[in-house]
């Protein structure tokens, strides 16, 4: 391969040493704001998640890169799940709801499961079961769940599936624990221990 007196000087002044290239000097960095069409698929496709600890509690806020049309993204933050971090990781229980359902009362739900009273005795939760409510702030959850545990008090239910209203749950869940907890939310900032 032959070549040219350009690339051979180009070459050379490449591995000279203690000097500069000219290569270096004419080269300019450029930023851009939009993102590549193959980088943006993957972005958008993304599944990410933030964690902010606060007391003993984890904050899993889902993080969603939308792509506008010019290319430039933008990130969204969706309410969090609320995981109790005191002694078994889990998900954190709202217990004072007033929910009747299906010949059940929900006595506490969380994102991952559910304690059912039922309305009748003898009404017992032997298979997976779809079950529809309404929640106090107007949303309506429908959700597959299995029985875990029952006893006298009542029925422990998982979550299997949420058909819809994945994200209202978990809106209504964070608000009630930023209520219940106001101290560390103060002045909409997340404070490092309780008070």
């Amino acid at each position: 391969m032959d070549f040219s007196n350009e690339e051979i000087n180009f070459f050379a002044e490449l591995f000279k040493p203690n000097k500069k290239s000219h290569a270096y000097n004419s080269h300019v960095l450029t930023l851009q704001s939009s993102v590549p069409a193959n980088i943006a698929h993957l972005l958008s496709s993304a599944n990410l998640t933030l964690l902010a600890e606060v007391a003993h509690y984890q904050l899993w806020f889902p993080l969603d890169l939308k792509i506008d049309s010019a290319g430039i993204i933008k990130p969204i933050l969706n309410a969090p799940e609320v995981i109790d971090t005191q002694g078994t990781l889990r998900s954190w229980r709202w217990s004072e709801l007033n929910i009747k359902s299906q010949g059940f009362k929900i006595e506490s739900i969380s994102n991952t499961g559910m304690f059912l009273k039922p309305l009748r005795k003898g009404n017992h939760l032997n298979k997976s079961q779809h079950m529809e409510f309404i929640l106090p702030n107007k949303q309506c959850i429908s959700m597959e769940i299995e029985p875990v545990r029952q006893s006298t008090q009542g029925i422990a239910a998982k979550i299997t599936q949420i058909h819809s209203g994945q994200e209202q749950l978990r809106a209504y869940l964070f608000e009630e624990h930023k209520r219940q907890h106001a101290k560390l939310y103060e002045n909409g900032q997340l404070v490092e221990q309780l008070i």
